[in-house]
C-alpha cells in the first residue's frame, strides 16, 4: 500500500497542469458595399469641366437633321425679296445646294455626385446657300439659315475609371431658327440626347459620342477638367 502511494504521488507530480481553453470571441464584421478607387476621390478632384465638340446631321425645326435630305429645300418666294425684279416675276431663279456646319457646341459641367453632372449647353448649326438670276447666273439672294440653341444639361456617367468614362446625357433648352432670306425667326423647344459617350484622358480629354437632336448625331471634341 504504501508502495502504491509513492507510485501515484510521483506520477501526480510529473503530471503537466491541464491550460484553460481560450475564449473564442466571435467577429462580427460589416460587410460594406465594394466600390471603385474613384468613388470618393471625385469629392477631391476636378469637379469643373469645359468642352467643344462638333457634331454631324444636327437637327432644326425648319430642315430636319441637317445633312440627312438633299440639301436643296426651296424657300417661298415673296414679292420684294430679290435684287431682280424680272426674276421675281417670271420666278427664273435657280437654288445652289446648301452646305451645313454641322452642330458646334461649347458645353459647362459641374460634378454634382460621384456619377451625375449638371451642366449647359450652347450650340450653333449653319445652313448656308445662295439664289441666283436663272437667266445671267447673277447672284440675286442668300439662302442661309442659323440656329442658336441654350439648354441646361443633365450627363450620368455609368463607367468611371481613372482615364476612360462612359455617359449617357439629355440637354434641353431654347432655341431659335433665323432664315437670312425674309429675316424670319422661329422658337421652340430644342433637345438634344447622347445615347453612349466616351471620354479619354485625364485633365485634358478627347471624346465621341452617338445621339440624336440639336447637337447632331455622331459629334466629337475636347474637353478640360479642372
Amino acid at each position: 500500500m504504501i508502495a502504491a502511494a509513492m507510485l501515484f504521488t510521483a506520477v501526480a507530480a510529473t503530471a503537466q497542469p491541464r491550460r484553460p481553453r481560450p475564449i473564442r470571441h466571435e467577429r462580427h464584421e460589416r460587410h460594406e458595399v465594394r466600390r471603385t478607387p474613384d468613388y470618393d476621390a471625385w469629392r477631391t478632384g476636378p469637379r469643373h469641366e469645359v468642352s467643344i465638340k462638333a457634331g454631324a446631321f444636327p437637327f432644326t425645326m425648319s430642315c430636319g437633321h441637317l445633312g440627312l435630305s438633299t440639301g436643296t429645300e426651296r424657300l417661298p418666294l415673296y414679292p420684294g425679296i430679290f435684287a431682280t425684279p424680272d426674276a421675281v416675276a417670271a420666278f427664273k431663279v435657280r437654288y445652289s445646294p446648301r452646305k451645313t456646319s454641322g452642330g458646334i457646341t461649347a458645353a459647362y459641367y459641374y460634378r454634382v455626385a460621384y456619377a451625375l453632372s449638371v451642366g449647359v449647353a450652347f450650340t450653333y448649326t449653319g445652313l448656308y446657300g445662295d439664289i441666283f438670276d436663272a437667266r445671267n447666273g447673277r447672284k440675286v439672294s442668300s439662302n442661309d439659315m442659323a440656329t442658336i440653341s441654350v439648354a441646361p444639361a443633365l450627363r450620368l456617367q455609368w463607367l468611371n475609371l481613372p482615364t476612360v468614362r462612359c455617359y449617357s446625357a439629355i440637354a434641353a433648352g431654347p432655341a431659335v431658327d433665323i432664315t437670312s432670306i425674309d429675316d424670319g425667326r422661329q422658337t421652340y423647344l430644342g433637345l438634344s440626347g447622347t445615347i453612349v459617350g466616351v471620354s479619354v484622358g485625364r485633365r485634358l480629354y478627347g471624346f465621341g459620342e452617338i445621339g440624336a437632336g440639336m447637337q447632331g448625331i455622331f459629334s466629337a471634341g475636347m474637353g478640360y477638367r479642372f
